[in-house]
């Protein structure tokens, strides 16, 4: 779902031209969808989440240069 998608779903819905329902079947999103892009809307002020840090999980086991020697 874009980004553009997700705000125009929340611009309708603050303006009152749909209801949450007409948002949903319109759009294709699911409610779950609808309420997770509007609470992180309404936490941060921006439709997509902020990209993840790349360190989750399990640290590695060999340095790039551990790698490098084999």
């Amino acid at each position: 779902i874009t980004p553009d998608l997700k705000l125009a779903a929340i611009r309708f819905h603050e303006q009152g031209i749909l209801t949450t329902r007409e948002i949903l079947e319109c759009i294709g999103f699911s409610k779950r969808t609808y309420q997770r892009v509007l609470k992180l809307y309404r936490e941060t002020g921006d439709v997509s989440p902020k990209p993840h840090s790349g360190y989750a999980g399990r640290p590695r086991s060999l340095n790039v240069t551990d790698l490098q020697y084999l």
